[in-house]
């Protein structure tokens, strides 16, 4: 190995350690001169190409990338051309043909797979998604994520058994972790374990960062007609998601159902606010047909 070579990469480590990006890739730029290898060129290149995405310079990544396939076929390459496909606007195609070739390398590339199969399942190949999460998992059984992941997939298609047993497994792994128990809440709901579902809930909270948990923690206090528990579980979704149409929405049902027209009135003017789609919602709904023909006169009156 290079002196230079070596000074330079160590020198690069103390830059990224100081947050200082920009000098570490300048850094790692001279070590390249330096280095006396295809092993050691190739090992810089995917370092820089790492930190050139750290710091989103995506089209700069991608041309370091092809530069290492002009030197080798290298599966991590083509992951990575993958990868940062979504930020450059590519297309699902792009980003499959890049995996598969990834995978035709090195058949045991499990993130490859994973990836791939998360783009199979958003463009409806549901049966091509299921058998790479299966592979994945087989190269990795204690990877609790995609047991989960596999286990959502198995939810949407209404295959709850199957589905119960891969988010179980995941829970198996880890107690803690929050998308597996909110998704045992969603299979408890569809069994009718409302008790269930909204202790897994309460479990997830801080552990899972979305809107739809409280919002389905809401409509099972809805449907047992506990309302105030209802309103207060909203109340905290929103101290978290205050911009979450879903949550206003709810809220605006309720105070509907408990006969406050102001407070529903208000809710449901958030809601159409941060997105129209919630008036059309309203329009069909029991609960807030009269509260958005309330509002529509509002906004009458308030423009008159």
């Amino acid at each position: 190995m290079n002196v230079k070579y070596k000074n330079y990469l160590i020198l690069s480590r103390d830059f990224i350690l100081a947050g200082d990006i920009l000098r570490a890739i300048k850094t790692l730029e001279k070590a390249l001169k330096y280095s006396s290898s295809k092993e050691e060129k190739l090992s810089v290149l995917f370092e820089i190409a790492d930190l050139e995405i750290e710091i989103e310079n995506y089209n700069t990544a991608q041309k370091i990338y092809k530069e290492i396939l002009t030197i080798n076929e290298e599966p991590g390459a083509y992951y990575g051309l993958a990868m940062i496909g979504e930020f450059l606007n590519k297309s699902e195609d792009y980003s499959i043909e890049n995996y598969k070739k990834a995978i035709e390398i090195d058949e045991e590339y499990d993130r490859a797979h994973y990836y791939l199969a998360h783009l199979y399942d958003k463009i409806g190949k549901k049966d091509l998604a299921i058998k790479h999460f299966k592979k994945a998992i087989s190269l990795n059984p204690n990877d609790y994520v995609t047991l989960n992941d596999l286990g959502s997939l198995y939810e949407g298609l209404n295959k709850d058994d199957v589905a119960t047993e891969y988010v179980e497994k995941s829970l198996k792994i880890n107690p803690d972790y929050g998308r597996a128990l909110y998704n045992r809440g969603v299979l408890y709901k569809k069994e009718g374990k409302n008790d269930l579902a909204l202790k897994v809930y309460h479990e997830a909270i801080d552990k899972f960062i979305d809107p739809f948990l409280f919002l389905n923690m809401s409509a099972i206090y809805i449907e047992n007609k506990e309302y105030e528990k209802a309103l207060d579980i909203l109340n905290e979704g929103l101290l978290r998601h205050p911009n979450s149409v879903n949550l206003h929405y709810n809220k605006a049902c309720v105070y509907s159902i408990l006969k406050n027209k102001d407070k529903s009135i208000a809710e449901l003017r958030k809601a159409i606010s941060i997105k129209t789609d919630a008036e059309v919602w309203a329009s069909t709904d029991p609960d807030l047909i009269e509260i958005l023909g309330e509002l529509n006169n509002d906004n009458y009156k308030n423009k008159r």
